[in-house]
């Protein structure tokens, strides 16, 4: 059996080591790629959020809006089936409106 030569032994070490960078330089482009995809999923649901937040409290003077100034029958025809449904729940009238933005939402 043929014994290593030291210089055969650090070359094969060499290209260990080659081959280990190489592997480690991949995985930490794979974690960076990870990283941004992260970064970008949590801004857009925090945008999401933001703007959901910002409208919902626009419900109620929308609503009170088109209580009035509706001139299609849309707005009284799904007033009367929230009414209906307010009624089958049990809730009290003053929910009209919560359960309509609901609706709406």
């Amino acid at each position: 059996m043929r014994r290593k030569m030291p210089t055969e032994i650090q070359t094969s070490t060499t290209q260990e080591d080659q081959t280990n960078q190489a592997a480690r330089t991949k995985n930490t482009k794979v974690r960076k790629k990870k990283d941004n995809t992260t970064l970008v999923v949590f801004f857009g649901l925090l945008i999401d959020l933001l703007a959901f937040t910002l409208i919902l409290p626009l419900f109620p003077s929308l609503i009170s809006h088109y209580r009035t100034n509706d001139t299609s029958g849309l707005f009284n025809f799904l007033e009367s089936k929230i009414e209906n449904f307010r009624a089958i729940v049990g809730a009290p009238p003053e929910f009209n409106t919560v359960l309509f933005g609901g609706f709406l939402g």
